[in-house]
């Protein structure tokens, strides 16, 4: 009976050390430091017992936010990675330390023999990092549209150019991997070399390619009107309108807005007082001489059979074009607008001569198309001038469009 006892006792004896050895076994694992071949990138976490992690952590983001930043395409500006929104993600490589040390087994951690390389894990503030890149915008250019040019009788295709801008995306991911490589190849943070990236540049294509423009091969139409070549502010006005309409492409479909084009008329554009028509009166007003170019252009998309969305006429008689074929602009809302209906696209050439304005219309010609204007007086006081435009297409009349009917006023 005795031994029956003393077996008993044996038995819980043994059982209470093992499980007193487990407590403390496992206590002893569960607490022991982290021995020298855990890694966070290249920094050794020794000695550094788990439920020191977080705080650990947190030294490591404000050591890190310190540390020195490069852009490859502009070493002269430094400034401290906290400025870039980059931040350690505390809770992500604090979870994957954790979960590395819990699959060690439990006699490798008392013995420390135990190897891990941790990937730190980072955090962007988006909004930080686009304010910051906005220090770079230099390094971004605009793109330049394919062009054309008509010099003596050529016309010649000058080609795109791309632009490029600044890529969010792209530089973020380039700054991130310098910082992982930063800890990699850095013993400790806190070392004096910057952290130094490329900021990442993407393309941007131009809206017009040579491509785009292969189809303009010929003058379409054209269309001349002569100034007096002594009326200096005047021509000078007529110079700086035609120079803004000059190489203007519209493709199938775009359209032209004259004051668009040119601008608003003041003297701090460059233009300059002359003669302009104000309620049948003649009087002096900045950019008079404009509505000349204006005009010109009317005729030649007229004659290119290119819709007119908006037209207005003066309220006398212009001496540069026929009755019915002026067309008036002005600031406060006059304005010519026109279309281009042909499936292929055009461009504007505007020459200015000491006493002649020409207006081209560039493209690609339709075998067989005429365009002929007609207008005719419909009453004499107050003057009404109608004006249709006749397309025909070889020899045959295809289209009767009126296009206008203008109303003058008397003068003198």
């Amino acid at each position: 009976m005795a031994r029956g006892w003393l077996k008993v006792g044996l038995l819980a004896g043994v059982s209470l050390l093992g499980l007193g050895g487990g407590v403390l076994l496992g206590f002893m694992t569960q607490h022991a430091p982290l021995p020298a071949g855990f890694q966070l990138g290249n920094i050794s976490l020794k000695g550094i017992r788990p439920a020191e992690l977080t705080d650990w952590l947190t030294r490591l983001d404000q050591t890190l936010g310190e540390l020195p930043v490069q852009a490859e395409q502009a070493p002269q500006a430094v400034s401290p990675l906290r400025d870039w929104g980059v931040r350690l993600d505390i809770l992500r490589t604090y979870e994957d330390i954790r979960q590395r040390w819990s699959q060690v087994p439990a006699w490798q951690k008392l013995v420390g023999n135990a190897h891990a390389q941790i990937t730190p894990h980072w955090q962007v503030d988006e909004s930080v990092f686009r304010q910051r890149l906005q220090a770079f915008r230099w390094l971004e250019r605009v793109p330049r549209d394919a062009r054309v040019r008509f010099r003596e009788g050529i016309i010649e295709i000058i080609p795109e150019q791309l632009g490029q801008r600044l890529s969010v995306a792209g530089s973020c991911q380039n700054l991130l991997q310098a910082c992982q490589a930063s800890l990699t190849d850095s013993s400790h943070p806190n070392g004096s070399c910057a952290i130094r990236f490329s900021l990442a540049l993407e393309p941007v294509m131009p809206r017009i390619t040579r491509e785009v423009l292969q189809p303009i091969e010929a003058v379409v139409a054209s269309y001349t009107t002569r100034f007096p070549g002594y009326q200096v502010n005047r021509n000078h006005n007529i110079r700086l309108a035609a120079a803004a309409l000059d190489g203007r492409i519209l493709l199938p479909g775009e359209r032209l807005s004259y004051n668009e084009a040119v601008g608003e008329r003041t003297l701090k554009q460059g233009f300059r007082l002359a003669p302009i028509i104000i309620h049948g009166q003649k009087r002096l007003g900045v950019g008079g001489g404009i509505c000349q170019v204006s005009s010109t252009l009317f005729n030649a998309a007229l004659l290119a059979d290119l819709k007119i969305v908006r037209r207005v006429n003066h309220s006398i008689p212009v001496p540069y074009v026929p009755l019915g074929r002026d067309a008036t602009v002005s600031d406060t809302g006059l304005d010519l607008v026109i279309e281009n209906t042909l499936p292929h696209p055009v461009a504007l050439s505007v020459e200015v001569g000491r006493s002649h304005l020409t207006v081209r219309v560039l493209g690609k010609p339709m075998q067989g198309r005429k365009v002929v204007l007609h207008t005719r007086r419909l009453r004499s006081s107050p003057m009404r001038v109608a004006l249709w435009r006749l397309v025909y297409q070889e020899g045959r009349l295809i289209r009767h469009e009126h296009v206008a009917t203008s109303t003058y006023r008397p003068w003198d």
